[in-house]
């Protein structure tokens, strides 16, 4: 188990609280209706306390969004060399969803407000963005070829980024399973392209499974 230093920890627990906070205020309050002052005292915490933390609003909102990136970058680096990249993202799809659907309403909420809020809704595609750069870079990987420029490999990301972001409009509105959605989605892309992969440490039929 990872042990940091206690001033690492505390940093952590209070940029945890202040998360917290921000997120319960902009789902009852609204966005625009919340202050970062009522962000701090629900945190129960001066609010230059958050400003040491948080410049703005923005960086509060997408807060949340950018620690599952930093987990996703983390972990699609160090995976398998032997799991091809479609067998990643639909492993670490399913464990995503599984985890947003332990609060169904809340995610709805969220995903609402990230919808129709423009600033919300500018800095999550900033990072939908950054998450098909890192898809497109190690699909290049798999099929061979260099990750630079318009490729098979930056097109099928995009697909995937798409597809997944058609699905969770969907669910927003429609009683779906999320879940069987978001990995057809998945399969249907790896039944297109899984022959692109050319990598041999690479096995294709985990992706399939």
């Amino acid at each position: 188990m990872t042990k940091f230093p206690l001033r690492t920890k505390r940093k952590m627990e209070t940029r945890i609280k202040l998360v917290r906070a921000a997120r319960h205020l902009f789902l009852t309050k609204g966005y625009d209706n919340t202050t970062l002052e009522e962000v701090a005292d629900a945190a129960g915490l001066h609010v230059q306390t958050l400003y040491r933390h948080f410049g703005t609003k923005q960086d509060l909102a997408k807060a949340g969004d950018e620690f599952w990136l930093r987990k996703f970058e983390a972990a699609i680096s160090d995976r398998d060399p032997s799991q091809s990249t479609f067998a990643f993202w639909r492993n670490w799809m399913s464990d995503t969803v599984d985890t947003l659907l332990e609060d169904t309403e809340s995610f709805r909420s969220h995903l609402r407000m990230s919808q129709t809020t423009p600033t919300i809704l500018g800095a999550t595609l900033a990072i939908r963005s950054k998450y098909e750069d890192l898809l497109a870079e190690n699909l290049a990987k798999d099929f061979g070829m260099a990750p630079e420029g318009v490729n098979k490999a930056r097109l099928i990301a995009g697909m995937l980024m798409s597809g997944n972001a058609y699905v969770r409009a969907y669910f927003l509105d429609h009683n779906t399973d999320l879940k069987a959605e978001t990995l057809k989605v998945i399969d249907t892309v790896i039944e297109l392209f899984g022959n692109l992969v050319v990598n041999p440490a690479v096995s294709e039929t985990k992706a399939a499974s």
